[in-house]
């Protein structure tokens, strides 16, 4: 049998407690040297102790109170016949009393480790409570630069889907109803900059009002129409660069289309089929780039 062999974990235990003769030390040094994963091991509990040092050596360092040291000083005697007393690692008893046995060492041993354990998982809590807080405060930071206007005008079609799943089916989708077209446009012509409510009867949608919206970088003003069925879209317009890409998309429940026109995005969004859709959006953008009405 080889000498790595006759190493235990008793064996690291004591040598991380300093418990170790100078030969039986060699011995379980050696060992280490050939198995790493037991270094390993022995390292973690060393480390595990010096935190523990580090966080109760203070305490264990203040003068404990008087009576405590008078009662130290008086210990009671133990009754006749009683065996040591084990407290700890600390082996208190009469003299000539027999050793503590090899198993009760274990135990202690084993509830060391559980201590060791518990110590551990505090120390991974405690370093994952400060990782969030770092993480928390970094993501309430302001982003190092503005986004680019490229990246916002993808966002438009995303925009303009909030805005009708948020008033479209409202019971009262508006704020001003077509009755009083004249306040509404100019309402939308002093907050988005735009005084244009496309009429889509053709395509069988009727004006049911506006309402001025939240946008991407501005104010954005939203139209709803109703078909005699029921079914209702929503033409969502906003400020943005005339020179940027026009996008078309449509979702599985929401058909989206979008174009730009005189400086601004506008975004057609509704649950109508696509070719319905697609002509009222037609319809849409050849209304706003028409010249407007002559006044009566």
């Amino acid at each position: 049998m080889t000498p790595s062999a006759l190493i235990e974990e008793a064996d690291l235990h004591a040598l991380v407690d300093g418990e170790l003769d100078p030969e039986r030390r060699r011995k379980v040094e050696d060992h280490l040297l050939q198995h790493p994963e037991d270094a390993a091991l022995v390292e973690g509990w060393r480390r595990q102790n010096a935190a523990l040092r580090a966080a109760f050596e203070p305490v264990a360092l203040e003068p404990p109170p008087l009576s405590l040291r008078e009662a130290a000083a008086r210990p009671p005697a133990p009754p006749a016949g009683q065996g040591p007393i084990e407290t700890g690692a600390i082996h208190w008893g009469r003299p000539g009393a027999a050793p503590r046995p090899a198993r009760k060492l274990d135990d202690i041993r084993a509830s060391r480790r559980r201590q060791a354990l518990a110590s551990t998982l505090l120390t991974l809590f405690a370093g994952a409570a400060v990782a969030v807080a770092g993480l928390l405060f970094l993501a309430s930071r302001p982003p190092a630069q503005r986004p680019t206007l490229t990246v916002a005008a993808t966002s438009y079609a995303a925009r303009a889907g909030l805005t009708y799943a948020t008033y479209a089916l409202d019971a009262r989708p508006v704020e001003i109803d077509a009755g009083r077209r004249g306040e509404l446009l100019a309402w939308l012509q002093e907050r988005v900059g735009v005084s244009r409510a496309p009429d889509l009867s053709a395509v069988g949608l009727r004006l049911l009002g506006g309402r001025v919206a939240p946008g991407v970088a501005a104010p954005a003003g939203f139209l709803v129409y109703e078909r005699d069925d029921g079914g209702r879209v929503g033409l969502y317009f906003e400020r943005a660069d005339a020179s940027a890409a026009a996008l078309g998309q449509r979702g599985q429940a929401i058909s989206v289309i979008e174009w730009r026109a005189g400086g601004f995005a506008f975004v057609l969004v509704g649950v109508l089929p696509p070719d319905a859709m697609q002509a009222a959006a037609e319809a849409a953008a050849a209304a706003v780039v028409a010249p407007p009405p002559e006044a009566k």
